[in-house]
Order: C-alpha cells, then sequence, then structure tokens
C-alpha cells in the first residue's frame, strides 16, 4: 500500500481553508489541490481518510460529496 501522508494533509488543508462551503466532490479537490494530482491516487488517499475518520461521505441522493466530519455534525436533523 502506498503512502499518502502528504496528499492526505493537502486534502486537510485545502478543506480547512475554505469558507462558506463545506462539502466537495473529488474532482473539485483534484482541481483545487496544488501541483498535478493523480485522481486515482486522490481516491485512495481519500478511501483510507474516510476508513480513519478523517473525512465523511455526503450524499445528496444523486451526488456523493466529501467533508470533515465535524462540519457534518447535525446534518442528519435535516
Amino acid at each position: 500500500m502506498a503512502d499518502y501522508t502528504e496528499l492526505k494533509q493537502a486534502v486537510v488543508d485545502f478543506f480547512k481553508s475554505q469558507k462558506g462551503k463545506h462539502k466537495f466532490m473529488i474532482n473539485d479537490i483534484k482541481k483545487k489541490l496544488p501541483g498535478e494530482i493523480n485522481k486515482k491516487e486522490l481516491k485512495a488517499a481519500t478511501s483510507e481518510m474516510i476508513e480513519e475518520g478523517t473525512l465523511a461521505y455526503w450524499s445528496s441522493g444523486s451526488t456523493t460529496y466529501f467533508m470533515l466530519p465535524e462540519t457534518g455534525e447535525g446534518l442528519e436533523e435535516l
């Protein structure tokens, strides 16, 4: 298994730097991260982050988004 430590930190930093918007699709994350990011590696890193609890999924029913778990608190009640 590859080590995605730097990529994971870049994803967390990206989410924490965003003001107002808290949910992003994988392509949005890829476009906004610095440098050339391989989508396959980004998917693998975000999957690891979901398993670790660093990121969470949020689904609108037709689209799946990624978000930090603490920003999702209270969304279940909506």
